[in-house]
């Protein structure tokens, strides 16, 4: 921190003095400079420090130890919010108001006092505005535990018995599953069924796409490439590390951009890793499976550091605005908690959520309060020197003789993409996988160069037990002939005698009539059933036969 010397150069001849009178330092200097030092030596003395500290009200003190705690600084713009504004002040104003003798909150009071100042200092390679103690102050404060500034272990939220939360379901490293089945969608063009298959939101796997793009596991068309296949034959630990890591640095992944409840636009630029950082550090300091309240972090994060996303004038030339239907401008460090505190939101209760390193839930008896907790993966896996162990996939594929392919979360991830492109997708639950072998899947990937060889052959090596005999004989005949046999909903007019039959065939509605399936049936084309209806009715024939518009 600065000293006491460098503060007190800051301040002009009647602020010196003006000091001097609340410390009770009778001044025998007269020139600005020869004043500042024998203020500066004066105020250096440990008993008239404690004097003063003494006479100081509860709420001052306490903004002493509180900035003391976190290593003697603060953001200025959490102090001030903490401890009322600074009113701008000309030496002619002061000399009017003497807001030395009648502070106006406790920044004021202790701005006057020269116990706190205002500088610029560096944090993460950035210079912003910090509130400081100088240093010969730092060391005369009453006993407590010193933390440096980066140094969150000490301060610790209010934890939540798991008696009063209620629960959500943990991800755990189901994120790889979901990867995985997101590469094969992409290559089936069947990623706008995922919702359905799956039950998890469009935005859920909108978001795995957005986050396998810029870690380069798609190429330039939006398809798997090479990484992706790499990424999969990894071992799920390694894979899982590999990920995480992979997402806490890279440069391209903007969670900014990605809060449902903002909306970013113009060509203003702005770093994603450091903040992200910050979040995470602050995460790292926390006890893992233990509840805590998402606003108490964000409300920490608000005073202690609060220009880790935007800082100085950001807050006024970045242009974010709600997505509400009244969308406004979000500008101003008065709007701090619709862009920073939303941004904490989706950082801890989407994305580490859905990368398994954060379980959330409600309190029980205030669902309006959300909770989390950090899971054991969170250290595992961003940490250095961890290692991350998962279980093996070494499960085999369940193959059945109608073609049914039914897999686990241990069925090599791999295994899963190649043969699910082979098949119709039946299930996506989160622990069973279920696909079909049909002549239309068989064909839809002959049409995407996959051949049947490549099929058996996987089965071979993953498949239980293997291929079994009927449906390699399908798979044979099916490579020979073609579709031999096909099932289908048809529409079948049957009549009471024949000759009502002939008579329909002479009729405007003969066009309607399909294949004759003998003496009084018939099959009625596609989309023709009021027109046939209608013809019957000519005849004086009443018929239940379903309309077009029934």
């Amino acid at each position: 921190m600065p000293d006491l010397k460098t503060l007190l150069a800051s301040y002009d001849l009647a602020f010196l003095r003006d000091i001097a009178e609340l410390w009770g330092i009778e001044l025998q200097a007269v020139e600005r400079r020869t004043v500042l030092v024998e203020l500066a030596k004066a105020m250096t003395s440990k008993d008239l420090f404690d004097e003063v500290f003494s006479s100081l009200p509860p709420s001052a003190v306490d903004a002493l130890i509180n900035l003391g705690t976190t290593g003697g600084r603060m953001p200025w713009q959490a102090f001030e919010h903490a401890y009322g504004e600074l009113r701008p002040m000309g030496p002619a104003r002061r000399k009017r108001e003497k807001p030395h003798l009648f502070p106006k909150n406790t920044a004021e009071k202790l701005w006057y006092l020269g116990l706190v100042g205002r500088a610029a200092l560096r944090e993460n390679q950035d210079l912003s505005e910090f509130a400081f103690i100088p240093d010969e102050f730092l060391d005369w404060l009453p006993e407590f535990e010193q933390a440096t500034a980066d140094d969150t272990t000490l301060r610790q939220l209010p934890a939540w018995s798991s008696s009063k939360v209620t629960a959500l379901p943990p991800h755990g490293d189901l994120v790889l599953d979901d990867i995985c089945t997101l590469f094969a969608a992409l290559r089936m063009e069947l990623v706008d069924q995922l919702p359905r298959l799956s039950a998890k939101d469009a935005s859920y796997w909108q978001l795995l796409q957005t986050l396998v793009k810029t870690l380069n596991l798609l190429d330039e068309t939006g398809q798997p490439n090479e990484n992706a296949r790499v990424f999969l034959e990894k071992p799920r630990g390694e894979a899982l590390r590999w990920l995480l890591q992979s997402w806490a640095q890279c440069l391209e992944f903007d969670e900014l951009c990605l809060v449902p409840q903002l909306h970013c636009e113009g060509n203003w630029q702005h770093a994603t890793i450091a903040p992200r950082r910050t979040i995470l550090d602050r995460l790292g300091a926390l006890p893992t499976d233990t509840w805590f309240k998402t606003q108490d972090l964000i409300d920490d994060i608000y005073q202690y550091q609060p220009d880790f996303l935007r800082s100085g004038a950001d807050y006024n030339t970045w242009i974010i605005s709600s997505t509400d239907p009244d969308a406004r401008l979000l500008h101003g460090f008065e709007h701090w908690q619709d862009v920073e505190g939303q941004y904490i939101r989706f950082l801890i209760e989407e994305m580490l959520v859905d990368l398994g390193m954060v379980q959330t839930g409600q309190l029980t008896n205030q669902p309006e309060s959300q909770v989390f907790q950090i899971k054991p993966l969170f250290s595992k896996s961003l940490k250095p020197g961890k290692k991350l162990e998962l279980p093996e996939e070494n499960q085999p594929v369940l193959v059945g003789r109608d073609g049914k392919l039914e897999m686990t979360l241990l069925v090599p991830r791999i295994a899963r993409y190649q043969l699910s492109r082979f098949a119709e997708w039946r299930s996506l639950r989160p622990d069973h996988f279920v696909f079909q072998l049909t002549p239309a899947s068989l064909q839809a990937a002959a049409e995407q160069g996959l051949e049947l060889k490549h099929l058996r052959a996987l089965l071979r090596k993953y498949g239980k037990p293997g291929i079994p005999p009927g449906l390699q004989k399908a798979l044979t005949r099916w490579e020979s002939h073609g579709v031999e046999a096909r099932i289908e909903p048809l529409l079948v007019l049957r009549l009471a005698e024949p000759e009502l039959l002939g008579k329909l065939r002479e009729s405007k509605a003969s066009g309607c009539l399909g294949e004759t399936l003998g003496p009084t049936a018939v099959l009625v084309k596609p989309g023709c059933g009021s027109r046939v209806r209608a013809a019957l009715r000519e005849l004086g024939i009443l018929t239940d036969l379903p309309g077009e518009d029934e």
